[in-house]
């Protein structure tokens, strides 16, 4: 179809042609070039006057007869007519040619063409994704990452807010399975969590820091004060004496030999770090961080922004390190909030800037790809953004944001730039596909997504509080349930629509029962890891989705002191079954009475005998190693109907006694799991 023809000044970058036929910004032209090749532009703006209407374009290039991108060196004739580019044609031209190597991010925006970026780019040469709060830019990485996940590349995540969790799971919106052509899908098995704070972040497992192996420079660095130059000749002193490798401890003990009131404020530091609670002499090992085909999120929700710094730059400092000397495997790395970790130097200098500039600059050689994150562009490191080739820009509002985006990306017009903040939401602005930035509705996530705001009044609905309770508003709802409350749940992996679609047999109704619990956390041996108790049957929970997996707590009858210490003894035994005689020699206790006290064991159902022999008893396996029954699961406060809420049976208090006799309880959490029964026809 013919829109018009070329009027007045025609370059080779641009032109302009008078409009015959419906026209509209962003559309796709071709035009035929006096050399014989059709040359692809885009509108970037229409302006109408009087009768007169006109459309400003700009030319994107055309394929030569190796298959290249060209730019044009001759400009279009005038006069030459417009026409509107057929989908074969822009496709062809763009390269947007589907590939085992080629990521799909979604459709160019008012066509049904499939957009790829080049992975092998996207993980070697960097990218960026730039949008304000609430755009989507949590939603774009997620694509990202679902497309590599496929591939089976290595990911690391840093997490500030814990919003890749539900990469986990499948997306529950309809839209996956429109014109998109995306279908729901999980990565359960491909994430793993790892938090400093597992209290707060109960779903991820304990990452703790090397308290041995920093060297001099890095100790330095880590402290969050600035040193005087005595304080700093003092520290080196120190340093010196312990050689290359230092602990927190040992720097401790060398500063108070030192004479002078200095020393005591470096002493408060570093027994600052200490209680961090992020060193330990059992570190958390990059090896379990970077492996093939899985995603490793760090999630630092809850996390102070001077401790986030620390960890940011000692997790990204020892990856790069174990990169370059071929420790790991090529892997991707994406920052979230990347302005706090990376910032303008106008806006000072974070712990974690230089690493992340030595990355962006040098990483490509090493098959280290980086995808940095920000809601303020303007606050981020320039140096950084200009190393990412590939830009991902969704709507900014602020001038300041805008400016450092235009200044940074190529082949950003000033008609383009002036869509960044009219940009839908869903909608990309994707520079380095080629050299004009394409707009590219983002397709669906695959997984369910977890960066969207919650719903307050919705959390609250239908409640009425009186007397400190909350009382349903309706006695039964239209859904069929008939109460609800606002309480802190842990979520079964599934819905109740993949019930329906996963059972072979007919179901007649699926009712909701919330099951009382203590999400426990526990210490054994340095390692921290939580436990989630059931309070009506006394069970220890490892599979959420049945409510089973542990062991019974059957006897919760009180111990002597004596006979806690055997039971410690018993629980730690190298065998199974063993002889009294055998734990004669590890207890100062005469003989007689250790019989005694075993058979006292037996009695109360924590030991069993056979023959002349002992073993633990079955009910009581666990444990030799709790942390076998250690559970990842979030818990969140959610507004929640539901058919039946069963009562408490067991005392937490006496429970957690028992438990504390075996392991540490740093601390108790209440909450409810919530599980379907599901009634067949």
């Amino acid at each position: 179809m013919i829109l018009g023809n070329i009027i007045g000044k025609s370059s080779t970058n641009e032109f302009i042609f008078d409009v015959k036929k419906d026209a509209k910004k962003f559309q796709y032209v071709q035009v035929l070039h006096k050399e014989g090749y059709n040359v692809l532009a885009q509108i970037v703006e229409i302006e109408k006057q009087n009768d007169i209407t006109k459309a400003m374009c700009n030319v994107l290039g055309y394929r030569d007869e190796r298959n290249l991108l060209k730019n044009l060196r001759v400009p279009l004739e005038i006069d030459s007519e417009v026409m509107l580019a057929e989908d074969s044609f822009i496709k062809n031209t763009l390269g947007l040619i589907e590939s085992d190597k080629k990521a799909y991010i979604g459709m160019l925006d008012g066509k049904d063409i499939r957009v790829y970026l080049d992975l092998n780019k996207l993980l070697t040469k960097h990218c960026s994704i730039l949008a304000k709060t609430g755009s989507g830019k949590s939603y774009v990485s997620s694509v990202l990452l679902e497309e590599i996940l496929l591939k089976n590349v290595p990911v690391i995540v840093i997490d500030p807010h814990g919003e890749y969790s539900s990469l986990k799971y499948p997306s529950r919106s309809k839209k996956s399975i429109d014109r998109f052509g995306v279908q729901p899908k999980g990565f359960l098995t491909q994430i793993q969590e790892f938090s400093p704070d597992i209290v707060k972040n109960p779903e991820a497992r304990p990452l703790k820091l090397s308290a041995k192996d920093l060297n001099s420079d890095e100790l330095i660095h880590l402290l969050p004060m600035k040193l005087s130059n005595v304080q700093r000749g003092m520290l080196f002193a120190a340093l010196k004496n312990l050689g290359s490798r230092v602990s927190f401890d040992e720097v401790i003990q060398e500063l108070e030999a030192e004479e002078g009131s200095l020393k005591w404020g470096l002493i408060n530091v570093m027994e600052y770090m200490k209680r961090l609670n992020i060193f330990s002499d059992s570190p958390t090992s990059i090896y379990d961080m970077v492996k093939p085909g899985m995603c490793s999120i760090i999630n630092l929700r809850g996390v102070g922004i001077e401790v986030q710094e620390v960890l940011v730059y000692k997790i990204i400092s020892d990856l790069f390190i174990a990169r370059k000397n071929g420790d790991v495997p090529p892997f991707f790395l994406v920052l979230e909030e990347a302005h706090n970790f990376a910032p303008e130097r106008n806006f000072g200098e974070a712990k974690s800037s230089q690493v992340i500039r030595n990355v962006l600059s040098e990483g490509r050689k090493f098959g280290l790809g980086v995808c940095v994150i920000s809601q303020r562009p303007a606050r981020l490191d320039k140096s950084v953004v200009s190393q990412t080739n590939t830009q991902i820009i969704l709507k900014l509002t602020n001038p300041n944001d805008i400016k450092s985006v235009s200044s940074s990306a190529e082949g950003i017009t000033s008609e383009t730039e002036k869509e960044i903040k009219n940009l839908g939401i869903g909608t990309a602005m994707v520079v380095g596909v080629v050299d004009m930035p394409l707009f590219v509705e983002i397709r669906p996530r695959m997984t369910k997504h977890g960066g969207e705001s919650i719903d307050v009044l919705e959390t609250f609905a239908n409640l009425n509080l009186q007397g400190g309770k909350q009382e349903c508003l309706n006695a039964v709802d239209v859904t069929g349930y008939n109460k609800k409350d606002v309480l802190l749940i842990i979520n079964p992996r599934y819905t109740i629509e993949d019930i329906k679609l996963m059972s072979e047999k007919q179901i007649k109704e699926i009712n909701i029962k919330l099951v009382p619990c203590y999400l426990l956390n526990c210490k054994d041996k340095n390692l921290q890891f939580n436990l989630l108790v059931n309070v009506n049957n006394a069970h220890v929970v490892k599979d959420i989705e049945t409510g089973t997996g542990g062991c019974l707590i059957r006897d919760l009858k009180g111990l002597t002191s004596n006979e806690e210490k055997i039971l410690r003894y018993v629980i730690n035994m190298d065998k199974n079954k063993f002889e009294a005689a055998e734990l004669f020699g590890r207890v100062e206790l005469q003989f007689s009475e250790l019989y005694d006290l075993m058979s006292n064991l037996v009695a109360k159902g924590y030991c069993i005998k056979e023959g002349s022999k002992f073993m633990l008893s079955k009910n009581l396996l666990f444990f030799s190693n709790l942390r076998e029954l250690a559970i990842y699961e979030k818990v969140e406060f959610k507004g929640i109907k539901y058919d039946v809420k069963e009562e408490i049976k067991y005392d937490i208090k006496e429970i957690v006694d028992f438990i504390s006799k075996f392991v540490d309880v740093l601390s108790r959490r209440e909450c409810f799991l919530m599980k379907y029964d599901v009634v067949y026809n």
